[in-house]
C-alpha cells in the first residue's frame, strides 16, 4: 500500500469503526470477541486493520508483534504476551492483558500473538483475545474451536459519493472538476480502483490545476489501473475469469442464459463458476441477471482481453443476438414519466446537455442530475443503453396493453 495513502484520513468508514471501537472494548471488559469483516478485493479491508490496531494501541491491548507494515505510524512497544508452552500442544499461559489478533484474507496473521494455525489451539475460551478477520464473500473465517463470547460481522461495502469525493480531494490536493467527478463517479466508491486511478493520472499527466481545482486532460485510462486489474483478475479461478470476461463485453448486465450461451453451456453447469464470480463484488445477481458493480471495472474488464480475442467474442455476441430471444433484459423499473419521456426524446435526437437545458429553460446542472437519475434507475452507464432500456420499456409495456385490450 502507498505509504501516501496510508497516512491520509480514512473516509467514510465512521460507522465500521465505531463497531470495532464496540467490539476491542468489550474484549477489554469482558473477554473473547471475534468481528469478522467481509469485502471484495480492494474494498478497504486491510486500511481497516490497520485503523483497528491503532485503535487497541490506544485501549491498552498488549502483545502486538513488530508493525508489519513499515510505512504506518510507528507503535510504542509494549511487553509481548505470555506465549504457548513448547513440546506441550493444548496448554497455555494466562496472557498479561487484551489481545488483538488480525488476520487479513483469512491467510495469515497480520499482527498480534503467535502466529500459529487456526486448527491449535493457542488460548483458552476464556482469554481476554479479539479476532479481528478480513476475508472475501464466501470465505468465512476458520476460528479456534474454544473461542466463545461476542460475534458480530460486517459487510464492507463501497464508499458513498461525498467520501469519494472526500478522497479524490485528499489525494489530489484540490477538488476535481466535473468532468473528473463524473470519471470518479465511474469507480463506484471502491477505493483502491480510486486510488489507482487518480494516481496514475497523475504519473501520466492526465490532470493538472488550474484554478483551485483539478481538470481532466485524456480520455485514456492510466495504465497502472489495468495492471492492477489484471494482477486482481489473476487471483480468481479461470472459469471465474472466463465469465467475468465474456460478461463484461455482453453489457452492464446480463442474462445469464445468455452468458451460459456464448460459452456453450447450460446455467446449470455454470452455477459453481457463478458462484464465485459473484464472491468476487464484481458483479451481482439481480433476478437472474449479472450486474456489474461499475461501469469502469466493467471497462477495464473487457479492455484486459487481448484485441483479436475481444473482437471475435464481439462478433460472435452480435451473430447471437441476431437469433430470437439473445441479449433480451427483462424490463425493469417504473414507467417514464412525462417529463422523463420528453428528457429520453430529446437524448434520442442527439442533443447534448447544454441543448437539452436551452429547450426546456433548465440548468445544464439540473439535465444532468435528472439523466444521472435515469441511469441509476435502470442501471445503465451510457446515453446509448439508456435509450435502449426504454425502448425495451416501451415495448413492453405496449405488449402489456395489447393484451389486456
Amino acid at each position: 500500500m502507498n505509504s501516501t495513502v496510508t497516512h491520509m484520513p480514512l473516509r467514510g468508514r465512521e460507522r465500521e469503526l465505531r463497531l470495532i471501537r464496540e467490539v476491542l472494548e468489550y474484549g477489554r471488559r469482558s473477554g473473547p470477541a471475534v468481528l469478522s469483516v467481509e469485502g471484495m478485493p480492494g474494498i478497504g479491508k486491510t486500511r481497516l486493520l490497520r485503523e483497528a490496531a491503532l485503535l487497541a494501541d490506544g485501549l491498552g491491548y498488549t502483545g502486538h508483534h513488530p508493525d508489519p507494515w513499515a510505512d504506518a505510524r510507528p507503535r510504542r512497544r509494549r511487553p509481548a504476551p505470555a506465549r504457548h508452552t513448547p513440546g506441550r500442544p493444548g496448554r497455555c499461559h494466562a496472557l498479561a492483558g487484551p489481545v488483538l489478533v488480525l488476520v487479513d484474507d483469512n491467510r495469515r496473521a497480520v499482527d498480534g500473538p503467535p502466529r500459529m494455525p487456526f486448527a491449535r489451539r493457542e488460548w483458552t475460551g476464556a482469554d481476554p483475545v479479539v479476532w479481528l478477520v478480513a476475508h472475501r464473500p464466501g470465505e468465512g473465517p476458520e476460528l479456534p474451536a474454544a473461542l466463545t463470547g461476542r460475534s458480530e460481522r460486517l459487510s464492507l461495502g463501497p464508499l458513498g459519493p461525498s467520501p469519494s469525493l472526500d478522497l479524490a480531494h485528499d489525494l489530489l490536493g484540490a477538488p476535481p472538476a466535473p468532468a473528473l467527478v463524473r470519471l470518479i463517479d465511474q469507480a463506484g466508491g471502491h477505493p483502491r480502483l480510486l486510488i489507482e486511478l487518480l494516481t496514475g493520472l497523475q504519473e501520466e499527466g492526465g490532470v493538472e490545476t488550474v484554478d483551485g481545482e483539478v481538470r481532466l486532460l485524456t480520455s485514456q485510462l492510466p495504465a497502472r489501473l489495468a495492471t492492477r486489474v489484471r494482477a486482481t483478475l489473476e487471483r480468481f479461478s479461470p472459469a471465474c475469469r472466463q465469465l467475468l470476461c465474456v460478461a463484461s463485453l455482453l453489457g452492464c448486465e446480463v442474462v445469464y442464459e445468455d452468458l451460459a450461451q456464448m460459452v456453450r453451456t447450460s446455467v446449470s453447469a455454470l452455477l459453481p463458476a457463478l458462484e464465485e464470480v459473484e464472491a468476487t463484488g464484481v458483479v451481482r445477481n439481480e433476478g437472474g441477471r449479472a450486474v456489474f458493480s461499475n461501469p469502469l471495472l466493467r471497462r477495464l474488464i473487457a479492455d484486459s482481453v487481448p484485441d483479436s480475442l475481444r473482437h471475435s467474442l464481439q462478433r460472435e455476441a452480435a451473430a447471437l443476438r441476431a437469433t430470437a430471444g439473445f441479449g433480451e433484459v427483462p424490463p425493469t423499473g417504473p414507467e417514464l414519466s412525462e417529463q422523463q419521456r420528453v428528457l429520453v426524446g430529446l437524448v434520442r435526437e442527439g442533443l447534448t446537455n447544454q441543448q437539452i437545458a436551452r429547450r426546456l429553460a433548465l440548468s445544464p446542472h439540473t439535465v444532468n442530475y435528472h439523466l444521472r437519475r435515469l441511469f441509476k434507475t435502470y442501471g445503465v452507464s451510457s446515453r446509448i443503453d439508456l435509450l435502449t432500456a426504454a425502448e425495451r420499456l416501451d415495448a413492453a409495456g405496449r405488449a402489456t396493453r395489447a393484451r389486456q385490450n
